[in-house]
Order: structure tokens, then sequence, then C-alpha cells
């Protein structure tokens, strides 16, 4: 399997967040790509204000802080925009 382009993977996490919002945990799975890449993906369309991260405490079993990501009005824009669909 080919490796993705950041712009798939971010167009990937909009439609995810479309649904709902979701932790970088939850992304990860759902999108089938590594944790550091859904978060430094996270982290990049949260500068453009595509969507927002916030923190949600630690996670039971392992103690890590947890984040919760949500699209912006701003992101769903986007997805209008681009026709972006599964």
């Amino acid at each position: 399997m080919p490796k993705r382009s950041s712009i798939e993977i971010k167009e990937k996490i909009l439609l995810c967040l479309k649904e709902k919002s979701y932790t970088y945990a939850q992304l990860e799975r759902k999108i089938d790509t590594g944790y550091r890449s859904i978060k430094e993906n996270c982290e990049e369309l949260q500068y453009f204000g595509q969507v927002n991260i916030e923190t949600i405490g630690k996670h039971p079993a392992n103690g890590r802080v947890s984040y919760q990501v949500s699209i912006t009005l701003q992101g769903l824009d986007t997805l209008r925009k681009r026709k972006i669909t599964i």
C-alpha cells in the first residue's frame, strides 16, 4: 500500500469529524494511520481554523492526557466547497 499524502489524511480527518468529535486515538483507529500523524495533521488543521482541539483529562488506562478533536464551521465549509465525500 503506498504512503498517503497529508492532504488525504486531513480530508479523512475532516470527513470523520463531520459525523461527531473524536479523540486522537479514535481517529487513529478509524483512519488507520499512526498517532503521531493524526496529532500533527490535527494541529495543522487547528492552526488554519478547520478543527478545535480540547484537552479532556487523563486517560484511565494509561494516565496520559487525552485530546478531543471537533470540526469548526470553517472546516465544514471547506468540505462543502471541495465536495469531499467518502
